[in-house]
């Protein structure tokens, strides 16, 4: 017999009870959406780094889990561009080449600037107090890029939200992961959290007064240094 957990039956009047299977909320992702987010991780924090071969055997080993499930989390990593198949080769790590940076960075900026000229004057109070709570959580993690990061991550995606254009969202969530993956590279680089920081702090000023124009540029020029330093980190480690 199911358990009421998975069973629920319709009671409108005339209609045959039609059982719905409803996964609990525990156990909300598929095993290999686990396998996802964890190799996910261990790509975007460097922990696997670029270039390195996902050996099947070892990595289903380590994992605890079949091969069957880890292929289809190595194809969906495919397709977030974080890994790569060579015919007859195996799967490689992908390395993020001066082009991908300048291709990603000139639709980052052009989305995310849109984005802040749109949250301009949009913003009621209660938004206006989250805003500032997130650039107050900012400032207590420059110390560590790594939980620095994954703020600055979520404040990127608050002015998305306040900006309420669906479909502009949309389109970034198509970047997140290599934008995730950048980011993260850059805000490594010496005090670079600290400024990341002050330019938040200029975007979400322009927004909350309501200046679109303003919010873009401090935006876009956000972006901008962000890309001159990951230009650097590429050119050195190429050299």
């Amino acid at each position: 017999m199911q358990s009421t957990a998975y069973k629920i039956y319709t009671r409108s009047k005339g209609a045959m009870p039609y059982p719905l299977r409803v996964r609990p909320l525990a156990d909300h992702l598929s095993l290999r959406e686990r396998i996802v987010e964890r190799l996910r991780d261990a790509i975007l924090s460097g922990d696997i780094p670029a270039q390195t071969r996902l050996r099947e055997p070892e990595l289903a080993r380590r994992l605890a889990v079949s091969r069957t499930p880890l292929r289809e989390a190595i194809r969906q990593l495919e397709a977030e561009g974080l890994v790569s198949t060579v015919p007859r080769g195996g799967a490689f790590v992908t390395t993020v080449t001066p082009q991908d940076l300048e291709e990603t960075y000139a639709i980052r900026a052009v989305l995310e600037g849109l984005a802040a000229r749109q949250a301009a004057g949009r913003v009621d109070p209660e938004q206006a107090a989250g805003l500032r709570a997130l650039l107050d959580e900012l400032g207590q993690k420059t110390a560590n890029y790594r939980v620095y990061h994954e703020a600055a991550g979520r404040f990127h995606e608050a002015i998305f939200d306040l900006a309420g254009n669906k479909r502009l969202q949309a389109m970034y969530e198509a970047l997140t992961r290599q934008v995730e993956r950048l980011r993260k590279v850059s805000l490594a680089v010496g005090k670079r959290p600290d400024t990341s920081l002050r330019e938040h702090r200029r975007i979400a000023d322009a927004i909350l007064r309501g200046k679109g124009a303003e919010a873009e540029r401090r935006m876009r020029a956000h972006i901008e240094g962000a890309l001159g330093v990951l230009r650097r980190r590429i050119r050195a480690a190429s050299q």
